[in-house]
């Protein structure tokens, strides 16, 4: 963690989470116009004026909320301030000073900690004197700033950074390991925050029997035996026929967005209730990103005593989970329990197996006598007469945007005589051969078509046509009548 951790808070709906984001640099927090919509802390790294710091966005103090998660964000706040070496308290300039606000600044006068009020929503200059009611606070200064047209941020980050001194030289500091970004996906109230608290031995995201406490993308940061990981706690996702609230969908949506950037995704299941369909369609967005993936068969301990105990149930079990998600066969299923912590350090250790497995590397000479013998054991079958074949097999380097995974460029004859079955059955192989456990492997076909038409686009990028008609050498002639 950097020298400097920077926490916003403030009372509900004042605009942390715009501000939040704004200084970032980056939409991490969900924005919704609804208190609340915060519960967990959110952190990121960021660099002002050169200088490495944490921010941390915090849910609203002071919520009056129905579904007694008051109490559970009041102590991630406190979390948040014991942390922070500065405080950024956010206030609304249009509504002015109110009493919550008075009770926030007590609060934060108790921290001994530098803090520097900001008034969001001064969009326009008729709006920049709202903010001189809040200089009777006492604090460091008062910073007119708006969230969300990015107004007065640099004069807010050059005030907090005054004292910091002059940042160290980029060059002489050692760049830390990327973590593995871990999206821990699932329905609602299938024990994704559960499993996060009982990997890290602390209540580090807010757990509830009620559906939904998680609203948004929660990265934590975590370190196992030398290993840096980076757990992405998200909001359950519900079908689609349930959803009855445009926050829901949002949520969704950061779910959707947090199976897209991670590393390894963990599927999360109930063993109590089995697989359903939702659980299916979460498993297709998976499988759609292309990324690494672990099934967890959660609260085992409690499906276990509701039957006959012992292996034979959880290979029975296990087998069913194959059959009803086969399109993730490539993903291993771990039974655990994140109440118990029952085989918890297990499923760390297939992570770290995972992340070796996406980045393997292999080499073309017996990747290509693997395929061959498979080929040979196994013949495609005729597709309008022809016959699929590989002539030769080589590793694609992923781009630097891309998630890393096992990415083959097959040179084939036709890339349409590829039956699915036929794939499905070269993939077997090559699992066979090489450990890629809970990795997708991903095949590019270049046909002979392919390379001819790629050849003659370059050809004629590098030897463009004129694009008007050459002139006629001559007059046309006409026939007399």
């Amino acid at each position: 963690m950097s020298e400097h951790t920077v926490a916003i808070v403030g009372r509900p709906n004042v605009g942390k989470s715009a501000l939040f984001n704004s200084l970032a640099g980056r939409d991490i927090s969900l924005v919704f116009d609804r208190p609340g919509t915060t519960r967990d802390r959110l952190v990121t790294t960021a660099r002002w004026r050169g200088h490495p710091l944490t921010l941390i966005d915090t849910g609203g103090i002071g919520l009056d909320d129905r579904e007694g998660f008051g109490d559970a964000i009041a102590h991630e706040v406190d979390l948040a301030l014991a942390a922070a070496s500065e405080i950024i308290f956010v206030v609304d300039a249009r509504e002015g000073l109110t009493p919550l606000d008075q009770t926030v600044a007590r609060l934060l006068r108790k921290s001994h900690r530098p803090v520097f009020v900001a008034a969001n929503k001064v969009d326009g200059d008729k709006q920049e004197n709202l903010d001189a009611e809040f200089l009777r606070l006492g604090f460091r200064g008062v910073y007119p700033v708006s969230a969300a047209h990015r107004r007065g941020l640099d004069a807010l980050r050059e005030a907090i950074t005054s004292d910091w001194g002059e940042p160290e030289e980029q060059g002489a500091t050692v760049r830390p390991a990327r973590p593995t970004r871990l999206a821990i996906v699932g329905r609602p109230n299938v024990g994704k925050s559960s499993l996060i608290n009982t990997l890290m031995s602390e209540p580090r995201a807010i757990v509830s029997p009620v559906p939904g406490t998680t609203r948004d993308a929660v990265d934590i940061s975590y370190t196992w035996q030398g290993q840096p990981f980076l757990f992405i706690d998200t909001a359950g996702m519900r079908q689609e026929r349930r959803m009855h609230d445009e926050l829901e969908r949002a949520m969704t949506g950061r779910t959707a967005h947090a199976i897209n950037r991670a590393d390894v995704c963990i599927l999360v299941i109930d063993a109590t209730t089995g697989v359903g369909m939702q659980d299916k369609k979460i498993a297709g967005l998976v499988q759609g990103a292309w990324a690494p993936c672990i099934i967890v068969v959660n609260k085992w301990d409690v499906a276990r005593d509701q039957g006959d105990a012992g292996r034979a149930k959880e290979r029975e079990y296990y087998e069913q989970v194959q059959n009803d998600l086969f399109f993730l066969s490539y993903a291993p299923v771990l039974f655990l329990s994140a109440k118990t912590g029952e085989r918890i350090e297990g499923l760390l250790k297939t992570v770290a197996m995972i992340a070796k497995n996406r980045v393997f590397r292999f080499q073309t000479g017996p990747l290509n006598r693997v395929i061959s013998r498979a080929m040979e054991k196994y013949a495609p079958t005729l597709v309008r007469g022809r016959r699929f074949k590989v002539l030769y097999a080589a590793q694609q380097t992923p781009k630097e945007e891309a998630r890393e995974i096992p990415t083959l460029q097959l040179f084939v004859n036709s890339p349409d005589l590829l039956t699915p079955a036929y794939e499905r059955y070269l993939d077997l192989q090559l699992r066979e051969a090489f450990d890629l456990r809970g990795c997708p492997i991903r095949f590019i076909l270049r046909g002979r078509a392919t390379e001819a038409r790629d050849k003659a686009r370059s050809q004629i990028k590098s030897h463009p046509q004129p694009t008007t008609r050459p002139p006629r050498r001559g007059p046309r002639r006409h026939s007399k009548n």
